[in-house]
This record gives structure tokens, sequence and C-alpha cells, in this order.
């Protein structure tokens, strides 16, 4: 086994630049198969890099349209996948836009950092400029997707419009989280410290919490084992914004919230949203 340690610490070093960014370019699910229509879109990150998402609606959805959702998806995969955690919604009088950030999708380029960053910069001012056609903006960042658009909100002008900020099993801190894993990988315990070394926290979010001064919502699954509760916990302390909800999940794991098995969220969600 002890031979084995220098394997693993060189995987380690190796990894470090990618741990987080896991993106394909595979299609897995087809909106319009579930009666969700969408358009393309085709937009440029800050520096030029070609971007693509999808602006999700229910065109038999005939009232008033309640608002516009910007979704910043997870780490794994593309939109065509993470969709679903909201795509239900559009019945609901919500449009979506979900877009990949660079490697994911159709997305050009390769995720890292600074990247994602200048990405969610584009994401923000796409979908605000957008939000003036609705009568709510509402910013969703799930996992990778709440510290990516947490960091962004440092470099806009505009978060003042931003009615509701929802931030589901996320983390701020990629050092902290990269440590946590490596304490409970085994044999990587030894190695753990040389998170704070190895793993770039430039683009992390922790410093910036107590700027965001929009409505914030928080939810956290108790059985997450893959970004644990007590990291939206620490979250949740460090925000200074006057209104801010906390949701614990007593049985939910990673990004489930909204899965068929928890139906009560989507209603309790939708309800919640009618009071912001």
């Amino acid at each position: 086994m002890k031979k084995l340690i220098p394997f693993f610490f060189l995987t380690f070093l190796y990894g470090c630049s990618s741990v987080f960014y896991f993106p394909t370019k595979y299609f897995y699910a087809d909106p319009k198969q579930h009666n969700v229509s969408y358009d393309d879109i085709d937009f440029k990150s800050t520096d030029g890099t070609d971007l693509h998402g999808w602006l999700m609606y229910d065109k038999t959805y005939t009232k008033k349209k309640k608002g516009l959702i910007l979704f910043f998806h997870g780490n794994a995969q593309n939109i065509t996948s993470h969709w679903l955690n909201l795509g239900w919604i559009v019945k609901e009088g919500y449009d979506v836009f979900i877009f990949d950030y660079r490697g994911y999708g159709l997305s050009k380029g390769q995720a890292n950092q600074q990247g994602l960053n200048k990405d969610s910069i584009a994401a923000l001012n796409w979908a605000h400029k957008k939000s003036k056609d609705y009568s709510k903006f509402i910013v969703y960042g799930q996992s990778l997707g709440g510290i990516v658009s947490m960091r962004a909100m440092k470099d806009i002008d505009f978060t003042s419009d931003i009615d509701l900020y929802v931030l589901d099993s996320t983390f701020s801190s990629y050092q902290d989280i990269a440590f946590d894993k490596l304490r409970h990988a085994g044999i990587m315990v030894a190695v753990s410290p040389l998170a704070y070394i190895l793993v770039s926290d430039e683009y992390g979010a922790y410093k910036n919490l107590d700027k965001l001064k929009m409505p914030v919502l928080m939810i956290h699954g108790k059985k997450d084992f893959v970004v644990p509760y007590k990291f939206g916990e620490e979250i949740y302390r460090k925000l200074k914004t006057q209104k801010k909800w906390w949701w614990p999940v007593e049985d939910g794991l990673h990004t489930d919230v909204f899965h068929p098995r928890h139906l009560q969220y989507r209603a309790r969600f939708v309800e919640f949203l009618e009071t912001i």
C-alpha cells in the first residue's frame, strides 16, 4: 500500500486544475419530449468565447409570465441533463435561461476558474437585459453554479435588480471543499492540507458573501455527501442581507430538492416565489 501513495499523490497534483469540472458533449434529454419548449441562445463570454444556452418556456401558458430564472448548473455533464432540475417550473409561468460554461455542451473553450467567472458575468448580463420583459428576475445557483455565480456578483452593478437569489447545495471555497474531500478519502488524508496550497481560491466566493444584499434563499440536503450540509450552513451564517431564508431538506441528497420524491418542495417554492 505504501508504494501506492506516490501514485495517489501525483494523481492529485495532476487533477487540481480540473477536479471541479466534468463536462460532456452528450445530449441527455430533450426538453421538447417533456413538453417544455426552448430557444437556442448563442452569446459570447466577456473574453469572446462562444457560449450556448436555452431559454425554456411553456408555449401553452397564456397568462402574463411571472418571471425569468437564470440557472447556473453544477459541475458535471451539461444543460441537457441539468435542465430537468428546473424545467418543471415553466408550467407555473416562469421562463428559465440555462447555459453551459465553456467546455460544456455546445459552449467552446476549456473550463477553468477564470473562464467560468467570465462566462458567469456574461450570462448575468444577458439575463439581466432579458429580464426587463418580466416582472421578476431570479438567479438560481446549484452546486458549482452557486460558487461561480456568487463570485460573479462581485463583478456586476445590477445586483439590486435581482429579486431573489437561490443557492442550492453549494459551497464558497474551492480549497475548503477540496480539503474536506481529501480528509475523508482514506489514504489521502495525509496530503489533505495540501489542498490549501495546490488548489486555487482566486475565484472563491467566501470573501464577498457579506456583499450579497439581495434576498437569498438557501437550500441544502441534510444527507448531501457531495457538498456536505455544513458548507451551506456556513454560507447562511455569513450572509449579511436583511432577507434570507434557510430550507434544510431533511432526507435530501445532493441537488435533489425538486426531484419527484420531493414534490412538496416544488409547491412550496412556487408559493414562495409569489411572496417576493
